[in-house]
């Protein structure tokens, strides 16, 4: 998997460097977990205006049980997760071994599910209330350990052998709210997103506040432009940069 960040050109302080990125919130609690640390989320997760709810507690929950529950340092570094809670801005089209989406039924905001595939092509197998969304994820991860063979190193290999039925009749031992497999949820298709939205003002969930995204060539920003791009977020935004 690639970084969102891939730093190039390192002096001699390799040391250094890295306890600044670790300072910064920048790598992992747990170094043995650094290569299973593979949640997608939208880059204006919290702050976009389509949202159904703030996707960062539930991320921040699951990349701690990624870091500190030794089991899931066996996944593969390539096993990947998405978790979408609705946002505009969004990737829907890249093929994840968990995937997860919002969707509002009646007044009420659910957290549909899919293995192998992605919000784009596949509709959901099942969805739980979003307080129990962290107990699915550990649940799946959990089940997904539990039945596969070494060789079986992404969701797609285990499902060759196990009918998704069996892993949700599985899984739904193991949590304490049922899944609902109703139509409703099971027919429910992620809605389309328009493309290139990442380029240019885009409004946020607040008034009168907007995010400002911009592409720079082939994805490479030198020392000096970087720091630029930092006062500016200092200066005219809340001091972040979020990469996409």
């Amino acid at each position: 998997n690639r970084a969102n960040l891939q730093i190039r050109g390192i002096g001699a302080d390799h040391d250094g460097l890295i306890k600044a990125l670790m300072a910064a919130g920048l790598g992992p609690a747990n170094p043995a977990s650094d290569d299973v640390r593979n949640l997608m989320l939208s880059p204006t997760a919290g702050l976009d205006s389509r949202m159904l709810f703030d996707a960062r507690p539930l991320a921040a929950q699951v990349l701690d049980a990624l870091e500190n529950h030794p089991r899931f340092h066996e996944l593969s570094p390539k096993f990947a997760l998405s978790l979408d809670a609705g946002e505009a801005l969004v990737m829907l089209e890249h093929a994840h071994d968990v995937w997860l989406s919002a969707l509002n039924l009646d007044g009420e905001v659910l957290l549909a599910f899919g293995l192998a595939g992605c919000q784009a092509n596949d509709r959901p197998l099942a969805a739980v209330p979003l307080a129990a969304g962290e107990a699915l994820v550990v649940g799946l991860l959990e089940l997904f350990l539990d039945l596969a063979r070494p060789e079986h190193t992404r969701m797609r290999h285990l499902l060759a052998e196990v009918s998704t039925d069996d892993v949700l009749r599985e899984l739904s031992t193991r949590l304490d709210c049922a899944l609902r497999v109703d139509q409703a949820v099971t027919g429910w298709q992620r809605p389309a997103i328009q493309g290139n939205r990442h380029i240019g003002i885009y409004p946020q969930a607040e008034p009168a506040r907007v995010a400002v995204g911009a592409v720079v060539p082939l994805g490479r920003l030198d020392a000096a432009t970087l720091a630029i791009v930092a006062q500016l977020a200092e200066e005219q935004g809340d001091g972040t940069l979020r990469l996409t």
